[in-house]
């Protein structure tokens, strides 16, 4: 009994001490883990305290009553012991990103794309070695990416895209960070070579690298990473021929982006074999990349997944091969700017889904074939500036989904077929100008109540122009100059170089080839000190004053500070001068004389803005105030200057717009625009695409190379007032997105 009683007691003991122990750990777990959290909200409130602006109130509850675990956009992990997770994006936040965020040692996502924050990437943040997933994308960081993150050995994803980043990619990022799968370093300004030490990581699936100064060749090394999936160098520096053998070796690949990267290519065809093994190939695009040869047979080898194809502006010789019409899965072919001869394949009718199909710019011939109305779902339609002849198939009135048609410039005879009035989505424009089109003006396009532009200009058109027009409710452009109409227009419409309507071809302006420079002062002495009085109207534009020159000559005058920059700096100071140089009413200014007689001899203002044929010493014209007017419009929209040090080659702003206006057009807006169109009501986000697609195609109408393709400034203003009605709210005043405008990327892993 005792022996009992004693082992008892023992035993009683021993769970006394096992239990004491196990309060005590428990006790001391859950101080560290306070410890820990107070820790993390330290850090958090520090970085609070670095933001200078929160439009939003996204970091309201960031305080020290709120536990840190419910911290807006703030995640910890299950046992609420430690922050884990920032998700913080699209907030506007202000402010400089902290290295106070390195306090966060159990940190494993850092995201926070599309704020404001600047400064320099932290070296600090290689403290965080569990982090997994880095998102900075759409800030305002500079300097350099630093070493310090290939200390990040958990890294998954990188994404540093539309900063401010220079310098080079640190190669031991790619040496030591050997698990990552998704980097995005693209819109940014680094340079030098693209690592070789990009191979030690197989399960990388995605790179995007576009907008930047790379050098050199892609790395063979990267196909070490089998399951590439997207590759995106556009706009780079690189060299080398299109990259055959490492096609060859990535079958995975759904996205190839090379389009202005540097590269070249002479021999098409073991490329596009290679391609052949690419079974999930969905976009390919190979713009601006000066390939030269014939579009080789092999090409119809390319996957049936394959919706879009891009060759535009290359040196592609040849006819386009019947082989392309296998590639049944296509939605958007555009094969403009090359040197296409032949005629369009019949094939081309197994092509089904087109929505998109550009060949304009080429020396293409014969008919157009009939076979193109079978393509219900086309939305555009360019065939300009070819060599085709015969009628415009009737057929096309079947392309019910067309917003756009464009057969200007070629050599198309016959009538307008009155099947166009099928056309009923046309909303965009018709353009069949510079053709040999004859007969009466058709009656049929007043059906077409969508159209909002419309050029029949430098045709053989006979006989009146019918009133029913006026039914076209959204029209308010027409163009039917060098014809043989005759009879009015309703008012209501705006008359583009109406030319011989009325029999009488009216007289246009007689430029005089010498003028003077003028300065300020001395407009302001002809305009009084731009005196109320003198006051000729004023608009949304500014105000016009009149006046008159020392020589008797008077101007119209219309101030602005539109071309001066952020410091004061004037940038065109030609724009508008063509004004200056025309005589007025009727021709009783005076003339001004003895200042040289080409742009050569007198022109000022900043490369990049000024027309490119004032450079060759043309005289002086209203085309070249509309081409500094276009820089200016897609400054606006990309800004991005045409100076730009990513303009190099024959790459300009204006190409770099066009080549992503159908389908990437975020890739050249300026991304604050982008995050703050996400916000919007579905409303009102199609209104701003709306308005930044029209925006878009104005500034690259106004910065045509050549003068006489340009529209005039009465066009641009028109354009520019409907859309001011448009978003207003005037409803008759109509437009219609195309654009798609997407902010989106890549997912995570």
């Amino acid at each position: 009994m005792v022996f009992k009683r004693t082992m008892f007691l023992y035993l009683l003991q021993y769970l006394v001490i096992i239990s004491g122990r196990s309060l005590t750990a428990h006790q001391q777990h859950h101080h560290r883990s306070h410890d820990s959290l107070e820790t993390d909200r330290a850090a958090l409130l520090a970085f609070k305290r670095t933001i200078t602006s929160d439009p939003n109130s996204s970091l309201a509850n960031w305080n020290r009553t709120t536990h840190v675990c419910k911290f807006s956009g703030v995640r910890c992990n299950k046992q609420h012991h430690r922050v884990t997770q920032i998700v913080i994006h699209d907030a506007g936040l202000v402010g400089l990103l902290s290295p106070v965020i390195s306090n966060l040692t159990r940190l494993r996502v850092l995201d926070l794309v599309n704020n404001r924050l600047f400064g320099t990437i932290p070296w600090e943040l290689s403290s965080l070695r569990h982090l997994r997933r880095v998102w900075l994308e759409g800030n305002h960081l500079q300097g350099q990416i630093p070493d310090s993150f290939s200390l990040l050995a958990s890294l998954l994803v990188v994404n540093l895209r539309a900063n401010e980043l220079t310098g080079i990619i640190p190669a031991s990022l790619f040496s030591n960070c050997t698990f990552l799968r998704n980097v995005d370093l693209s819109a940014n300004f680094l340079e030098g070579k693209i690592p070789p030490e990009i191979g030690n990581c197989p399960g990388l699936w995605n790179l995007n690298l576009y907008n930047n100064k790379f050098t050199g060749e892609i790395p063979f090394s990267i196909t070490n990473a089998s399951s590439m999936y997207n590759l995106d160098v556009e706009y780079n520096h690189l060299s080398g021929e299109l990259p055959t053998e490492i096609v060859r070796n990535l079958p995975e690949f759904r996205y190839l982006h090379l389009s202005y990267s540097g590269m070249v290519g002479s021999n098409l065809d073991p490329f596009f074999t290679a391609l052949g093994n690419c079974t999930f190939l969905e976009e390919l695009e190979l713009a601006g990349m000066k390939l030269q040869g014939r579009l080789p047979s092999s090409i119809g080898k390319l996957v049936a997944s394959l919706a879009t194809l891009m060759l535009q502006e290359n040196r592609i010789t040849g006819s386009i091969p019947p082989s392309l019409s296998n590639i049944t899965s296509l939605v958007w072919l555009n094969l403009t700017s090359n040197l296409l001869s032949g005629t369009i394949p019949e094939g081309i009718s197994q092509l089904s889904l087109l929505e998109q199909l550009f060949l304009s710019h080429n020396f293409l011939s014969g008919q157009i074939p009939a076979a193109l109305g079978q393509f219900q779902g086309l939305g555009l339609l360019d065939l300009s500036h070819n060599r085709f002849s015969g009628a415009i198939p009737a057929s096309l009135g079947y392309c019910t989904d067309l917003f756009k048609l464009d057969l200007s410039y070629n050599r198309l005879n016959g009538t307008i077929p009155p099947e166009i009035s099928g056309l009923r989505e046309i909303r965009m424009f018709l353009n069949l100008s510079h053709n040999h089109l004859e007969g009466p003006f058709p009656i049929e396009l007043s059906k077409l109540e969508n159209v909002q532009e419309v050029d029949l200009s430098s045709n053989n058109l006979t006989g009146s122009v019918f009133p029913q027009i006026s039914n076209c409710i959204a029209l308010r452009l027409i163009n039917i100059s060098h014809n043989f109409l005759q009879g009015q227009l309703p008012e209501s419409l705006v008359i583009i170089s109406a030319g011989n309507v009325e029999t009488e071809r009216k007289s246009q302006p007689e430029l005089i080839q010498n003028f003077p420079r003028i300065t300020y002062k001395e407009l302001s002495d002809a305009t009084g000190g731009f005196d109320q009085q003198r006051l000729l109207g004023s608009g949304s534009y500014g105000h016009v004053y009149k006046g008159v020159l020392p020589d008797g000559t008077p101007i119209a005058v219309k101030p602005s500070n539109v071309l001066l920059n952020d410091d004061m700096t004037a940038l065109v100071s030609d724009f508008g001068i063509a004004r200056l140089v025309m005589t007025v009413a009727g021709g009783n200014a005076g003339v001004v004389e003895n200042m040289g007689n080409s742009t050569a001899n007198m022109l000022s203002g900043s490369i990049g803005y000024i027309a490119p044929e004032y450079g060759f010493g043309s005289n002086t014209n209203t085309k070249g105030d509309v081409y500094s007017f276009g820089i200016l419009v897609l400054e606006m929209v990309t800004r991005k200057r045409p100076t730009d040090d990513m303009f190099v080659g024959a790459l300009s702003l204006h190409r770099w717009v066009k080549s992503h206006y159908h389908g990437r057009v975020e890739r050249v807006i300026d991304s604050s625009m982008v995050k703050a169109m996400k916000d919007q009501s579905p409303e009102v986000k199609k209104m701003w695409e709306v308005a930044i697609g029209e925006l878009m195609e104005l500034g690259m109408l106004c910065t045509q190379d050549s003068p006489n393709t340009r529209p005039t400034m009465l066009d641009a203003a028109d354009d520019l007032d409907r859309l001011k009605r448009y978003l207003t709210g005037d409803s008759t005043a109509t437009f219609a997105s195309s654009l798609g405008i997407s902010s989106s990327t890549i997912g995570d892993d």
